[in-house]
C-alpha cells in the first residue's frame, strides 16, 4: 500500500485482525509490563523515532480521551492532517487509531501489525505496546500533519512515552492502578509529568495539583501552563495564556476544564492560530461513554465508563443536578484493581437499586461476589451478563425512570454492542 493510500475493508481482513488481537492477548506473559527499553527497540527497527510529526501527548487520571477528541476535532477543522491514538475501545479495536476522524481499516492494521511482528525479532511487546506501535505506523504512512497520543497507563513509563511531546497535557490527578502509579497523589503526579520535555510547554488541567507535580516539571525544565494562574476556564469560556478569551465550542457530556486545556494547547502548539472561528468550526463536542444519553423506549438511559472514584464523582453530581420523576437505576461492573469502596461511598443515597454486570470473561474483571460483598446494605436486585440483566431491568421498569450503566469500558461497551444490535433487528430502534 502506497502511503496514504486508504486500503478497502473486507471480510477476509477482519477475520485476520481478529486472530492478530487474539495473538496478541497471548503473546507477552504479562498484561501490563511498564517500561520503553523493549517498544522503544521494536519503534528504533521501523524507523520510526527518526523523525515524526508535531506530537501532543496528554497523560492524567480522568480526561484524556475528551482532551484527544477535543484536539482531534479542532486541528482537523482547522484543514490539518490529524492522526489520533486513543484507548481503550468500547466495540471495535479499530477506535484506537483514526486519521482525520476516520478509524483505522482492518486492512491498515494488519498491515502495520505485519510490520511489526517482523521488526521485533527476540522481543515480546504486549497488546498495548503493539497497538502503540501501530499507530505511529499507520501515521506516518498517512503523512499526517500532527499526531495526539493519549497515554494508556501513567505517563513516564507508558508506551506513547517514546516519543518526545512539542506539547504535553496533564488532566486530572487522582488515584487509579495503584499497583502501578503509586498510594497517592504525590506519586501519581511524578508518572503524569514524565511526558513533559524539556524547555516545552506541559498545560496541566488539574485545579489542585500536588506540589510534587510542579518539583517534577521544574525538574524536567518544561514550561508548564497551569489551569487557574496562566490560562482559565468556565462553563462557557476559556481565557488562554495569550490573554483572549474565546467562547467553548458546544459540548455535551464533557467537561470544560479538559475542552479549555485542548484549546490551551494548540495555542502552545504554533500549529494555527486560535480565534473564535477555530473554537467555533465544529459541532457538538461530545463522546461516546462520557455521560452519553438515550431513550429506550421509555426509559432514560445514561451510560458513562467512570471507573475511578473521580470520574464517578462527576457522574453522580450529573445524576443529581438532572434529577427526574421515577427511580434511577444502576447497572454496574468494574475491573478488580479499582477501590470499590470508596466507588460506592461516593454513589451512596443515589440509586435505588443496583445490577451487577457479570463481566468474569474478562480476565481483570472485579467478581460478582466481591462487587455484592462491597454493596452489603444497598438494594442489589439482579446479576448476571449484560445481555440477560438488561429485559430484566427493563421490565422492572417505569416511565420516567432511569437506567445508569457504568464502571468498565467493558460495561458499556456490552451495553452498545446489546443496544445496537437490538436496534437493528427492530428496523432503526425507537
Amino acid at each position: 500500500m502506497r502511503r496514504g493510500e486508504v486500503a478497502p475493508d473486507n471480510t477476509m481482513t477482519a477475520l485476520i485482525l481478529s486472530d492478530w488481537l487474539d495473538l496478541l492477548q497471548l503473546q507477552h506473559p504479562v498484561e501490563i509490563d511498564l517500561g520503553l527499553e523493549r517498544v522503544a527497540r521494536v519503534a528504533e527497527r521501523l524507523e520510526l523515532l527518526d523523525s515524526y510529526p508535531t506530537t501532543l501527548t496528554v497523560a492524567g487520571t480522568n480526561g484524556k480521551g475528551s482532551v484527544v477528541e477535543v484536539l482531534s476535532a479542532l486541528l482537523t477543522g482547522a484543514g490539518l492532517s490529524v492522526g489520533a491514538y486513543t484507548s481503550p475501545h468500547l466495540l471495535r479495536f479499530n477506535e484506537r487509531i483514526r486519521i482525520n476522524g476516520r478509524l483505522a481499516n482492518d486492512h491498515e492494521i494488519v498491515a502495520a501489525f505485519e510490520e511489526i511482528d517482523r521488526a521485533r525479532g527476540e522481543i515480546s511487546l504486549t497488546y498495548f505496546e503493539v497497538a502503540t506501535i501501530a499507530a505511529l505506523w499507520i501515521f506516518r504512512e498517512h503523512g499526517v500533519d500532527v499526531q495526539v497520543l493519549e497515554v494508556g497507563l501513567g505517563g513516564r513509563l507508558d508506551a506513547v512515552n517514546i516519543v518526545d511531546a512539542d506539547v504535553a497535557v496533564v488532566t486530572s490527578i487522582g488515584l487509579d492502578h495503584t499497583e502501578w502509579l503509586g498510594n497517592d497523589r504525590a506519586q501519581v503526579a511524578v508518572e503524569k509529568a514524565g511526558i513533559a520535555r524539556f524547555g516545552c510547554p506541559c498545560v496541566v488541567a488539574e485545579w489542585d495539583p500536588p506540589a510534587s507535580l510542579k518539583v517534577c516539571l521544574d525538574e524536567i525544565g518544561a514550561k508548564p501552563f497551569w489551569v487557574g494562574s496562566d490560562w482559565a476556564v468556565s462553563d462557557s469560556h476559556v481565557s488562554l495564556s495569550s490573554g483572549q478569551n474565546l467562547l467553548l465550542p458546544s459540548f455535551s457530556g464533557l467537561l470544560p476544564q479538559n475542552i479549555g486545556a485542548a484549546v490551551e494547547a494548540i495555542h502552545q502548539s504554533g500549529l494555527i492560530e486560535v480565534d473564535q472561528a477555530v473554537t467555533g468550526s465544529v459541532r457538538t463536542l461530545s463522546m461516546t461513554g462520557r455521560l452519553s444519553r438515550q431513550r429506550r423506549g421509555e426509559l432514560e438511559v445514561v451510560m458513562d465508563v467512570a471507573h475511578n472514584v473521580e470520574a464517578v464523582a462527576v457522574l453522580i453530581d450529573y445524576l443529581q443536578t438532572h434529577p427526574i420523576a421515577g427511580t434511577t437505576t444502576a447497572m454496574f461492573g468494574v475491573m478488580g484493581d479499582k477501590p470499590i469502596h470508596d466507588i460506592i461511598t461516593a454513589c451512596l443515597g443515589v440509586f435505588d437499586e443496583w445490577n451487577l454486570i457479570d463481566l468474569s470473561h474478562v480476565d481483570r474483571a472485579m467478581t460478582i461476589d466481591k462487587l455484592a460483598g462491597a454493596l452489603r446494605g444497598e438494594s442489589v436486585a439482579r446479576q448476571g451478563r449484560f445481555e440477560a440483566l438488561w429485559p430484566a431491568v427493563r421490565a422492572g421498569s417505569s416511565d420516567g425512570d432511569r437506567v445508569v450503566i457504568f464502571g468498565s469500558f467493558f460495561s458499556v461497551g456490552e451495553a452498545l454492542a446489546f443496544f445496537n444490535a437490538e436496534d437493528a433487528a427492530v428496523g432503526g430502534g425507537y
